[in-house]
């Protein structure tokens, strides 16, 4: 796979972090919790390629497509809690809900259309830790081309409560996607005295300007 066309499975894949699949389930009752994370993980894969990557739908289906199962598959607040950080302390509950809205928002606008890019890859799970105290595990798994390419490592951390299983990050090559998305924003608000308002204004001109595009 030539170097550009790598980066754009990997932009694609961050999109996962962001927002992916299928309903969840539990798995069967005799499954090992390990067994049960790496299921949903593959059947997360294989939906979003399945409904995601179709190519004669418009971009707002597809965008409508990507945040559906953004919601039904992904912690989305338990991410957007973690990325604000300690921002969060002391800011203004109207703040904490319009922040919420962009970041899902922005997600969506920034990843849905690199579906349209797929090109034929396919997910090998690798293997899953068993969950800690929390509940959460770490499924392992590869992105691998057609082409006999080098595949591409994404490790998954699903948080598995009350039965049900929710990515809560995303690891592509070992980059989190959830701590990169916090370094960015708490350079914003940072460079801003440490005022919210600065990223939501960040926030609302970036998911504007994706829109327009």
């Amino acid at each position: 796979m030539r170097m550009i066309e790598r980066h754009l499975v990997i932009q694609a894949l961050r999109g996962l972090l962001v927002a992916v699949l299928f309903a969840v389930s539990s798995g069967s009752a005799t499954a090992t919790a390990s067994e049960t994370t790496s299921n949903f993980v593959k059947s997360l894969g294989d939906r979003a390629i399945q409904v995601l990557t179709v190519k004669d739908i418009t971009p707002d289906e597809r965008a409508n497509r990507f945040r559906r199962l953004l919601r039904e598959s992904f912690d989305v607040e338990r991410i957007a809690r973690f990325v604000l950080g300690r921002y969060a302390r002391g800011a203004a509950a109207d703040a904490i809900k319009e922040y919420n809205q962009l970041f899902k928002d922005l997600i969506v606008v920034t990843y849905a259309s690199r579906f349209a890019q797929y090109s034929g890859q396919s997910f090998t799970i690798k293997r899953a830790t068993e969950p800690t105290p929390r509940g959460d595990s770490i499924v392992l798994s590869e992105i691998v081309a057609t082409d006999g390419s080098p595949p591409i490592r994404v490790d998954w951390q699903v948080s598995s409560t009350k039965g049900r299983n929710r990515i809560v990050d995303v690891r592509v090559e070992g980059v989190s996607m959830s701590v990169t998305q916090r370094e960015e924003f708490s350079t914003v608000i940072r460079q801003n005295g440490g005022d919210i308002n600065a990223l939501l204004s960040a926030l609302r001109k970036k998911t504007a300007s994706l829109n327009s595009k």
